[in-house]
């Protein structure tokens, strides 16, 4: 099969397309061939080997130390070419998303991957192979967040940072979808568009600084850009109220103060789930999850991906196309 092995998280390393063996499936495991790719910020954070703005290296690079062949990738679409012995929920033919083995060795910058069926749902028959291979990653994490990190209720009042983004789109939609009360706060330009995603208020964060502010009165901030320090949000949420702050360089000593103020504030990875994947397949077969491609490159130019991740100003998500 052709597949792009990485010999050094370094960032040198040319994305170039090599011929490497197909996987054998395990027992528990099916082969996919992939169809599209989805692609986040910890693809290229872990291809470089670190986070140039914090020196905080990416989640997933110590998992992949010394692995070769190593294949970078997590997020994936495709068809079911073969199914191991223990497997029922699948058959071969179905066409199956997922997230695959993350934090840990996904393999899926490739034509096939094997992959537990744990890690996979089916995908719903109206979405192409781009859309449910944008719903990986970035749509757990919302749903993860919302779900296991802070169960979010009805009539909670949510503050979502970059809610253009991949994640940002994903939880602008399911907060609305839950019940909450959703403010976003964005550029000028992405206003109205976060609006039809479903957010209730919009701020403007070239005009609206949260440091000054009258309180917003919130129970949940989701920050999955880091660009604010989480100081700046603690007047803003109400006794008992959370920060999820995704970056990381969380101290012991800020979480401690939050703490100590009634609030929490806590740092949240996603990690590959039967049930969370599940879940978002509902979502987008009932229209009340729907993925935003801002753009699709093919196989051959992953590296251009890369880059066009790196410039954070994407509408929804970036993917790859493996195959037609």
């Amino acid at each position: 099969m052709k597949a792009i092995i990485v010999e050094k998280l370094d960032g040198s390393h040319p994305l170039t397309i090599s011929e490497t063996p197909a996987p054998i499936i395990a027992p528990h495991e099916v082969l996919i061939r992939n169809k599209a790719i989805g692609i986040n910020p910890v693809d290229y954070k872990t291809f470089e080997n670190y986070i140039a703005s914090t020196g905080v290296r990416a989640s997933a690079a110590p998992a992949l130390e010394g692995i070769s062949p190593l294949i970078l990738g997590w997020d994936m679409a495709g068809v079911v070419t073969a199914v191991g012995s223990d497997v029922t929920k699948f058959n071969v033919g179905d066409e199956v998303f997922g997230m695959i083995h993350f934090p840990g060795h996904g393999r899926v910058f490739a034509e096939y991957v094997a992959a537990p069926a744990t890690h996979l749902a089916k995908k719903p028959a109206h979405l192409s192979f781009e859309e449910a291979a944008a719903a990986t990653l970035a749509a757990y994490t919302a749903w993860q967040n919302f779900n296991w990190h802070y169960p979010l209720k009805k009539g909670d009042r949510i503050l979502i940072t970059a809610p253009a983004g991949g994640v940002g789109h994903y939880a602008v939609q399911l907060a609305r979808h839950m019940g909450a009360h959703v403010i976003a706060i964005t550029s000028a330009a992405n206003a109205e568009w976060v609006k039809e995603l479903g957010a209730h208020e919009v701020l403007d964060y070239q005009t609206f600084d949260l440091e000054t502010a009258d309180s917003l009165q919130l129970n949940l901030v989701l920050d999955s850009g880091g660009r604010m320090s989480p100081l700046a949000y603690e007047k803003h949420l109400l006794p008992g109220g959370t920060l999820l702050f995704l970056p990381h360089g969380l101290s012991q000593e800020l979480q401690q103060h939050f703490r100590d103020k009634g609030l929490e504030l806590r740092y949240t990875a996603v990690a590959s789930d039967e049930s969370t994947g599940d879940a978002i397949a509902q979502l987008l077969a009932a229209g009340h999850l729907r993925s935003v491609v801002a753009e699709v490159f093919p196989f051959t130019a992953m590296k251009a991906a890369f880059e066009a991740q790196k410039q954070g100003t994407a509408r929804g998500k970036i993917v790859v196309r493996v195959t037609e």
